[in-house]
């Protein structure tokens, strides 16, 4: 059968066409999966700056200088601002957990305070005492804080290495708070510096 007799059957168009229409159909889905990775990540870019907007504003400004007043000025070791901050970040554990923040995103942004105050033996204290009598309690948070300290440690940084000292002079730089105001750190989560 020559060349000619096979391109005038049936069969050989539909063979070529569905060919076209699998081509066609993969680079449309290719181009898809492209927009919506770009949508995705402006999505979690957007959800990331709301938080960091919160944070900043009240009433979190107040809990947070409420927070530090009450460990470096009266040592209460058991402050209520202590579990709107942690109710704060649990919130932004469960979005990490559920793919709306990306987790580097977030360790960039709040991994400073997660940490330090992670590293305040006394507060530490608090959210075990939760776990042992609501065990459900403050789980987000803790998997939050695993989150950031090995990405802390995959950026070269120590989050173990943080002490009771380093604790309190970051209450006492949350002093410093004023709301409406970003506070700046001047580097790091892991250090501040």
């Amino acid at each position: 059968m020559s060349m000619r007799s096979r391109l005038a059957r049936p069969e050989w168009w539909t063979a070529i066409s569905t060919g076209l229409l699998a081509v066609t159909t993969m680079g449309a889905v290719w181009y898809a999966r492209g927009l919506i990775t770009e949508t995705r990540e402006d999505s979690q870019i957007q959800h990331l700056l709301v938080l960091v907007n919160e944070f900043d504003q009240e009433p979190m400004a107040t809990y947070r200088k409420g927070l530090a007043n009450k460990r470096v000025n009266t040592k209460d070791d058991d402050p209520l601002e202590l579990y709107r901050v942690l109710d704060f970040f649990e919130t932004i554990g469960r979005l990490v957990d559920r793919g709306y923040l990306n987790e580097e995103d977030v360790w960039n942004e709040f991994g400073y305070w997660v940490l330090h105050l992670n590293a305040d033996s006394e507060m530490r204290k608090n959210v075990d005492y939760e776990q042992q009598h609501h065990p459900n309690e403050y789980t987000v948070y803790l998997r939050l804080v695993a989150r950031l300290q090995r990405i802390d440690a995959a950026h070269g940084g120590n989050p173990s290495s943080l002490s009771t000292k380093d604790a309190m002079d970051f209450y006492r730089e949350e002093l410093t708070i004023v709301g409406g105001a970003p506070i700046t750190h001047g580097g790091s989560a892991r250090t501040g510096k």
